[in-house]
C-alpha cells in the first residue's frame, strides 16, 4: 500500500463537515459552514490577497450530505442571512459576529435571497413557500396556497398529462429572482418520489393580488428539479429527464421556451433527497454556464459558452454547491483522491485555491486510490450458491450490465478478501467521492467493490426505473453477476467476500445473506430495512409511498412485502456487524432489535451496536469512533477466520 501512516477511529470520527458555499458578487469573499465537535460555525474567508477567514459559531441548521441552502451571502459580502436550527431565518454581521432574527420560526428549511437583500423566499413545513422581509417586519406571506395551470416552456413537452394542480406535498429548492418579483420551486405530491413525476413552478409575486396564479412551467409527466435564475433574471436554468437522461435546460423567459443545454448521454444531477442540491450555476455575465457532470460515477466541472455551445473543462471530481461571482467560483469538490474541500476557482484562468479542506494531514497521506472502472455482463455462474426456493425468482429477472468500481490498496495483486457495497436509496448511485469507509476497509486488507445496481442513477431513466417492483430479488442478480466478473478476473473468490450496506443498501446485504449459502464470509449493515411492511408503515412521510413502485401497493402486495422481508431463520451461518440509532426517524429501530433477539434465539453470531440519540446516519464523534473500531474488530476477525493478515 501507499499509505504512510494507518489511520485509526480517533482519527475518522474527529473530522469537519464542510457544506453550503457562497461567495459575494465581486469575488472578494466566501463563506461555508463547518461543522465539528457537534458545533456548527460560518466561516468568512477573505479571497484576494492572503487567504483570511473569520469564524462565527451559529446556531445554523444542518444540511444533508454535499447539499447547501441553508445560507444566502448579500452581494457586497458583509451579511449572511442563515437557516436557524429552530426552523427560523436570522442574518449575522460578518464583520462583527452580531446576530438579529429576521424570523422566529418554525418551519423553515431553504431560503433565497433578493439582490437588494430586501427579501427571502423560503421554504416553510416542507410543503409550501413563504416570502419575508428582510428587516424582520410584518409577516411572512404565503405564496404557494393557489391553483395551479399547465404553462410548459416551448421544446418540452406541452400536453397536459399529470401535474399537479393544487397544493403539493412537498416542496424543494425555491429560488427568488434577483428583481425579488418573481420566485420559483421544485414541488410534487404522493404517491409519487420527485425522480417520478414532480414539477417546477413560477409565479409573478406583482400579479397575485390581481390574479393569483400558479403557473407550472417544466415538468408533470417527468422528472424535474433544481431551478435557477440567471444573474439578470432573463433566463431560468433546471434539470429534467425529458430525453432519457436528467440534464441541464436553459429557458428564456421572454420567448417562452427551453432548450436542452448538452446533448450528451452523461446526466447533470442526482436524485434530490434533500433540499438546496446545487450542481450548475449561471456565470455573473449571463455568457455561460458551469455545471458539474457525472461520467460513469465520476465528476468533471465543466462551462458552456451560451453564444457558442461550446464545451470546456474546468476541473476533475464531483463539485456540489456551485456558485459564481463575476471573477471566481465556489464549490464543495471531492473524488476519489480529491479529500472534500471547500475550493475556489479563479475566472477565466481556472486556478484553484483550496479555501478549507475536511480532511487533516494524515488523510492527504493516506489518500484513497482511483477505482479500476467494470461492467459485469449478466452472470449465473454464482447463482449455484443461491438457495434453491430463491433460484426461480433470480431466473426471471431480466439480464442486464452492470457498472462497478474496484478499489485495490496500491502494490497488492491477485485474489484479496472483498468488501462489496451496496449504495443506499436505492435510487442514488455509488459516486467516485472521497470516502474514509473505503480507507478503513483497504486498511484492513480488504479491496472494495462498489456497484451501480439497476434502479441507481447517473445511468439515465431506463436503468433507474428497471428496479420498480423488483427491489429485493434484482440488485441481488446484479451483485452476483458483478462478483462473478471479478472471479472470472481472478481478483475474488467466493467465500472471501464480506457484503455491506446502510440503509436500503444495509437490507439488500442481509438479503444477500438470507438468500445464498457459503458466497459470503461475513455482513455488515448499518441502519437497515429489516420488515418491508413496517417500514413503508412507519417511516417519515418524504418515503412513505416509496415502495409502491419499489415493490408494489399495500395492502394489495402485503405478501410480496413479506416475502422480500429480511427473515432471521433465512440468514446463512456468517458473522455479522448491525449498527443502528435508537432516534432513526427513517428506519424504527425496534424492527432491527426484534431482528436481532430472533437471529440470536436460534444461534446466528451477530454484533449489534445501538447507538444513543442517533439517526438514519451517525453524527456524535464519540460514535462514529465506536463504528470504525467495530469495523476494525470485526473485519480482523475475518480475516483471521480467512487465514489473510493484513500489510499492517
Amino acid at each position: 500500500m501507499s499509505y504512510t501512516k494507518k489511520l485509526s477511529a480517533y482519527d475518522f470520527a474527529h473530522l469537519a463537515s464542510l457544506a453550503d458555499p457562497q461567495v459575494s458578487v465581486d469575488g472578494r469573499f466566501a463563506t461555508y459552514i463547518r461543522k465539528s465537535a457537534g458545533k456548527s460555525y460560518v466561516v468568512l474567508a477573505q479571497l484576494d490577497g492572503k487567504l483570511e477567514k473569520v469564524i462565527h459559531e451559529v446556531p445554523v441548521k444542518g444540511v444533508h450530505a454535499f447539499g447547501s441552502g441553508v445560507t444566502q451571502l448579500s452581494g457586497d459580502g458583509t451579511v449572511l442571512y442563515f437557516v436557524t436550527i429552530s426552523g427560523g431565518i436570522a442574518k449575522i454581521d460578518l464583520a462583527s459576529g452580531g446576530i438579529d432574527d429576521v424570523y422566529g420560526g418554525p418551519g423553515v428549511s431553504q431560503i433565497s435571497l433578493s439582490a437588494d437583500a430586501d427579501r427571502i423566499a423560503g421554504v416553510v413545513f416542507g410543503d409550501r413557500v413563504a416570502i419575508f422581509d428582510t428587516s424582520g417586519i410584518g409577516h411572512p406571506i404565503v405564496v404557494s396556497e393557489v391553483p395551479r395551470q399547465f404553462r410548459s416552456f416551448g421544446g418540452l413537452p406541452t400536453e397536459v398529462g399529470h401535474f399537479v394542480s393544487d397544493r403539493p406535498d412537498f416542496v424543494f429548492d425555491v429560488d427568488l429572482s434577483p428583481s425579488g418579483d418573481i420566485v420559483i420551486w421544485h414541488e410534487w405530491a404522493l404517491p409519487n418520489m420527485p425522480w417520478q413525476r414532480s414539477q417546477i413552478v413560477y409565479v409573478d409575486l406583482k400579479s397575485q393580488d390581481v390574479s393569483p396564479v400558479i403557473n407550472v412551467i417544466a415538468g408533470g409527466d417527468y422528472f424535474v428539479s433544481q431551478p435557477r435564475f440567471s444573474p439578470d433574471g432573463k433566463k431560468i436554468g433546471f434539470l429534467a429527464e425529458v430525453y432519457g437522461y436528467h440534464r441541464l435546460w436553459l429557458a428564456d423567459l421572454s420567448k417562452w421556451s427551453a432548450v436542452l443545454a448538452v446533448d450528451e448521454e452523461f446526466e447533470h444531477g442526482g436524485a434530490p433527497w434533500g433540499n438546496g442540491n446545487r450542481t450548475f450555476d449561471f456565470s455573473r455575465d449571463g455568457n455561460s454556464v458551469y455545471f458539474s457532470r457525472n461520467e460513469a460515477g465520476h465528476g468533471r466541472l465543466v462551462s458552456m459558452n451560451l453564444a457558442t455551445s461550446e464545451v470546456t473543462e474546468l476541473a476533475k471530481a464531483h463539485h456540489f454547491g456551485v456558485k459564481t461571482s463575476n471573477s471566481s467560483l465556489v464549490a464543495l469538490r471531492s473524488g476519489a483522491k480529491t479529500p472534500s474541500a471547500i475550493v475556489s476557482y479563479e475566472l477565466p484562468s481556472r486556478k484553484r485555491t483550496e479555501i478549507e479542506s475536511a480532511y487533516s494531514e494524515p488523510f492527504y497521506s493516506a489518500s484513497s486510490v482511483e477505482p479500476i472502472f467494470g461492467s459485469a455482463p449478466y452472470s449465473t455462474s454464482l447463482h449455484s450458491f443461491v438457495k434453491a426456493h430463491f433460484r426461480r425468482e433470480l431466473a426471471v429477472v431480466k439480464p442486464i450490465d452492470v457498472p462497478y468500481r474496484l478499489y485495490r490498496p496500491e502494490g497488492e495483486g491477485g485474489v484479496l478478501p472483498t468488501i462489496v457495497t451496496f449504495h443506499g436509496g436505492p435510487t442514488d448511485q455509488a459516486l467516485v467521492t472521497y470516502s474514509v469507509r473505503n480507507i478503513a476497509f483497504m486498511q484492513a486488507g480488504f479491496q472494495v467493490v462498489s456497484f451501480d445496481y439497476r434502479g441507481s442513477t447517473g445511468w439515465g431513466k431506463s436503468f433507474r426505473e428497471s428496479l420498480d417492483t423488483a427491489f429485493g430479488v434484482a440488485e441481488i442478480v446484479d451483485v452476483l453477476s458483478v462478483l462473478a466478473d471479478l472471479r472470472n478476473r481472478r481478483l475474488a473468490e467466493p467465500g472471501a467476500i464480506v457484503v455491506n450496506g446502510g440503509s436500503s443498501g444495509g437490507y439488500s446485504a442481509l438479503r444477500s445473506v438470507c438468500m445464498t449459502r457459503g458466497l459470503f464470509c461475513g455482513g455488515i449493515a448499518a441502519y437497515p430495512l429489516i420488515h418491508l411492511a413496517e417500514s413503508a408503515a412507519s417511516t417519515h412521510r418524504f418515503e412513505s409511498r416509496y415502495f409502491d413502485r419499489l415493490i408494489g401497493r399495500l395492502p394489495d402486495d402485503i405478501n410480496l412485502y413479506l416475502h422480500r422481508s429480511v427473515v432471521a431463520s433465512e440468514l446463512d451461518d456468517v458473522p455479522l456487524l448491525i449498527l443502528h440509532g435508537d432516534s432513526d426517524p427513517v428506519v424504527n429501530h425496534r424492527q432491527v432489535v426484534r431482528f436481532v433477539e430472533n437471529a440470536h434465539s436460534l444461534g446466528k453470531s451477530v454484533e449489534f451496536i445501538l447507538f444513543k440519540g442517533e439517526g438514519h446516519g451517525f453524527s456524535a464523534s464519540e460514535t462514529i469512533e465506536a463504528e470504525f473500531l467495530a469495523y476494525d474488530r470485526f473485519l480482523a476477525g475475518i480475516s483471521t477466520g480467512l487465514g489473510f493478515q493484513s500489510s499492517w
